[in-house]
């Protein structure tokens, strides 16, 4: 099946009295809502996290209305957080839009000046070229498995990568090796996030979102642990009372 690209949207562009209606919601409850009062920089960090993360989840399950719900949240909290540091650091809500209105331009001067950076894959070069350090802006509260294959991406750009699939995988049978020779509880967790590192390597170069797949991972298992579960309480037992044999029949016996 041939790939086509996406194309820019005809719509009609957002406009300044769309956000306006939304700002003046803002500014409203921070204005009479106790809670919207109460909260801070801090107290909103997580919900930045977590709404985010609900967007995610929106476009995985596809469904436009909760699409737009879930970006609407986000926006909602951009400008809310654009309010509070107007509050707490006199940065208002001009400034952020002019700061990022200006880092963006300086982003794509392939756009907005003459430099010719002509694929995605040269826009990227550039991108990282442009950093003194490649690794700089990773955030700290991102999920370890996403910081490691963005980490592994980076350096990857830089030429340390392997060249195909079957570098990381024999690096994942030497951290098995070097797991199981470990012998105390601090260098079975060093050689275990080796381990999980190397795999996060060999999910890149077969062309694989681990993130994703552990989620899928996580979700097949709740799946089949309820199912098993009922098979239990059907039969009037509960599965605390089962030996670890009959668990392993019948959660073999639900695999596809």
């Amino acid at each position: 099946m041939r790939r086509t690209q996406a194309r820019p949207d005809r719509r009609p562009p957002l406009s300044g009295a769309a956000i306006g209606r939304l700002i003046r919601v803002v500014r409203t409850l921070r204005e009479k809502c106790p809670w919207d009062r109460r909260q801070t920089l801090a107290t909103m960090k997580n919900n930045l996290i977590e709404e985010a993360y609900e967007a995610s989840e929106a476009i995985r399950r596809g469904h436009p209305d909760e699409i737009q719900e879930e970006i609407g949240d986000l926006l909602f909290l951009s400008l809310f957080m654009m309010e509070l540091l107007a509050a707490e650091k006199g940065r208002s809500p001009d400034d952020v839009v002019r700061a990022a209105v200006r880092k963006y331009r300086e982003k794509h001067p392939h756009v907005y000046r003459r430099r010719r950076l002509r694929t995605a894959a040269e826009v990227l070069q550039y991108w990282q070229q442009a950093k003194r350090d490649a690794f700089a802006g990773i955030p700290q509260s991102l999920p370890a498995l996403m910081a490691a294959h963005l980490i592994q991406e980076r350096a990857a750009r830089l030429g340390f990568d392997w060249s195909n699939a079957r570098g990381p995988w024999k690096k994942i049978q030497e951290e098995i090796r070097e797991l199981r020779r470990a012998r105390n509880r601090c260098t079975r967790r060093e050689e275990l996030g080796d381990l999980l590192f190397s795999c996060v390597n060999y999910a890149r170069h077969a062309g694989i979102d681990p993130e994703a797949a552990l989620r899928q991972a996580n979700r097949k298992f709740v799946r089949r642990f309820r199912a098993v579960r009922r098979i239990f309480e059907r039969g009037g037992r509960s599965i605390k009372e089962a030996s670890l044999r009959d668990l392993d029949r019948i959660w073999d016996r639900l695999k596809p």
